[in-house]
C-alpha cells in the first residue's frame, strides 16, 4: 500500500497503484510504502508508523436519583405515629424543628418535594435529634409509607 504523508501524519492510503487509480498531479503524492494496518490519521515519524494512543475511557455519569413530591398529608403519613408524636413533642423545645413544623403544616403548602435539600436536611436534624431511626431519613424520602 502506499500512503500519501503530510506533517508526519498519514493523510491517505491508495489501496492499489496510484497511478493507475488518480491524476499524475496527485498520484506523485502517493510515494511511502506503509504496513496493511496503516490507516488515515496515523502518524508516520522517521519512517515508522505511530498509531496514535487511545482516549482514557470516561467513567458513565453517577446516576441520580429522582424524588418524589408528594402532597402534605402523604408526606406526614410516611412517619410513623410515634415518629410524629414525638416529633410535635419537640416543637416546643427545639425552634429548629418548630420552623419546620410550621411550614409542613402551612396551609398554603400543596407538595413536599422530596429533592429539595431542606426537606432532606430537616430529616437529617430529625436523625441526629434522636426522632428518627437511622434508615429512615431514605424510606421517607423515596415515599415508603412505615
Amino acid at each position: 500500500m502506499k500512503a500519501w504523508i503530510e506533517n508526519d501524519k498519514i493523510r491517505d492510503i491508495c489501496h492499489g497503484n496510484p497511478v493507475e487509480l488518480y491524476h499524475p498531479d496527485v498520484a506523485v503524492f502517493y510515494d511511502t510504502d506503509v504496513p496493511a494496518n496503516a490507516e488515515n490519521g496515523d502518524g508516520w515519524v522517521d519512517g515508522k508508523l505511530v498509531k496514535p494512543e487511545l482516549p482514557a475511557p470516561v467513567d458513565p455519569p453517577a446516576a441520580t436519583t429522582t424524588y418524589p413530591k408528594v402532597s402534605p398529608i402523604r408526606f406526614m403519613m410516611l412517619f410513623t405515629s410515634t415518629e410524629r408524636i414525638f416529633i410535635r413533642a419537640a416543637v416546643a423545645t427545639d425552634p429548629v424543628i418548630a420552623d419546620w413544623w410550621s411550614i409542613v403544616n402551612d396551609p398554603r403548602l400543596t407538595e413536599v418535594d422530596m429533592g429539595l435539600a431542606s426537606v432532606q436536611g430537616a430529616l437529617d436534624y430529625l436523625t441526629s435529634e434522636s426522632l428518627l431511626a437511622e434508615g429512615r431519613k431514605d424510606q421517607i424520602l423515596t415515599g415508603v409509607v412505615a
